[in-house]
């Protein structure tokens, strides 16, 4: 844990109130000038030449990483580890667990199920996923298959100690798995103890690109957990350099519903890189949304952009709704007003990202700023149906909304998205 200018201070001979305080040998006017320049990294703790050893020490821990981030792929666009803390409360996770596919360069259909998986992609509460990166197996025509990985987008993991097909393929930074060649290597085991080895060997090698390949082949879904959760206590807790690195997993079952299950327990206990053999689509969109709830930061509320949004289409026989800008919200109402037969107008209040009765409650919700909302929209001047559908939870608000909004209806809705339509088909429409 790094510390502040303050408990730096704390261990200093002023901060002590002991003789040798503020001596300026160090360059600063004071000791506490001194721990604010130490703390920013401005300065070093040996400039001090009474600084005292425990607190060498601690600012030396300090120091030194707890998962190196690397990146890989074309421009080095994917990042993998980089993590700081062991649950995400504490902080936040920093980057995605990445998902790999196993493609066999042998496979006859190999251009077929590349096309199936390049198709795949979701687009969930303003984010757009789609698997992560290929790996890369069996030796025909490597380079070829490589480079179609690579123009269909995907980043590489590839399964060859070849280093002709490293030199072509440097430029785009793969992961050079079971290799003794390449930038990014991996440190393969099936142990703790052999991982280590593993890992330390690299090191002393020089190499500083690692990932943890740690085989789980012959292991159960809990022990395989527990062997993850003690690496990532090593990494972040003891700060072990060997495992200071990100973990790769490869899932071989080919049952696809042991797959998931295996996949989101590996993906909340700690696996960096999951590798699957086999593409389902179903399964996948499944592990992309349990890893946007994990990875989203848990200090700042998923939002979208406050201001009146445009749904099938809509003139000046629109129907009008209102709700707050958290994002699951938003989504919510979206996905049920896209699919019903209406044209409307959906307003969008600036609520911080809260729900709707947070949002009241905050008054970040509130009749002045919907009236607002509503009247600075040219586009709204335009709609003949002066009606407004607010969240049924707001109903307490009818009377105020009215009174502020001059000129329109206020309509209490459902406390629901989904019985929206039928809610306008019986009692606006």
């Amino acid at each position: 844990m790094e510390l502040s200018g303050l408990q730096i201070f704390k261990y200093l001979p002023a901060g002590k109130k002991i003789q040798g305080a503020n001596c300026k040998e160090c360059g600063c006017p004071t000791c506490m000038a001194f721990a604010l320049k130490v703390a920013k990294k401005q300065i070093a703790i040996d400039k001090c030449s009474k600084a005292p050893s425990e607190l060498v020490e601690i600012l030396e821990s300090a120091l030194k990483i707890q998962q190196h981030e690397i990146q890989f792929g074309v421009n080095k666009s994917l990042k993998t580890g980089g993590e700081t803390v062991m649950f995400r409360h504490q902080k936040t996770f920093v980057n995605k667990t990445v998902f790999a596919v196993t493609l066999d360069c042998c496979d006859k259909e190999f251009f077929e199920k590349l096309k199936k998986i390049k198709n795949y992609s979701i687009d969930r509460i303003g984010e757009l996923f789609k698997v992560d990166a290929i790996n890369l197996i069996g030796d025909n025509d490597v380079e070829k298959c490589a480079k179609e990985v690579i123009s269909a987008g995907f980043s590489l993991i590839l399964n060859t100690d070849d280093e002709k097909v490293f030199n072509d393929l440097k430029n785009f930074n793969p992961i050079m798995r079971n290799s003794k060649v390449g930038d990014i290597l991996t440190a393969k085991a099936s142990s703790l103890d052999e991982l280590s080895l593993a890992s330390q060997k690299l090191i002393d090698e020089g190499k500083k690109n690692i990932i943890l390949d740690f085989d789980i082949s012959n292991k159960s879904l809990k022990e395989s957990v527990e062997a993850l959760t003690y690496i990532r206590r090593l990494a972040v807790l003891d700060k072990n350099e060997p495992f200071t690195y990100p973990v790769m997993v490869h899932i071989k079952e080919k049952n696809v519903y042991k797959t998931a299950a295996w996949a989101a327990s590996l993906i909340c206990r700690y696996a960096n890189i999951i590798i699957l053999d086999e593409f389902d689509e179903a399964m996948m969109t499944t592990l992309l949304t349990l890893r946007q709830n994990i990875y989203t930061d848990p200090q700042k509320p998923l939002q979208v952009e406050s201001k009146v949004y445009e749904v099938n289409e809509p003139d000046e026989n629109a129907i009008v709704m209102m709700t707050t800008n958290f994002a699951l919200t938003y989504f919510a109402v979206l996905s049920e007003v896209e699919s019903s037969p209406f044209s409307t107008y959906l307003v969008i209040t600036p609520s911080d990202g809260m729900s709707v009765l947070t949002a009241w409650s905050a008054e970040k919700f509130t009749p002045e700023i919907a009236a607002k909302m509503i009247k600075n929209s040219e586009i709204l001047k335009t709609v003949k149906n002066k009606k407004i559908i607010i969240p049924g939870l707001l109903a307490h608000l009818k009377e105020d909304l009215e009174e502020a909004i001059d000129g329109w209806d206020i309509i209490v809705g459902p406390n629901e998205a989904y019985k929206l339509p039928d809610f306008v088909k019986n009692n606006v429409m």
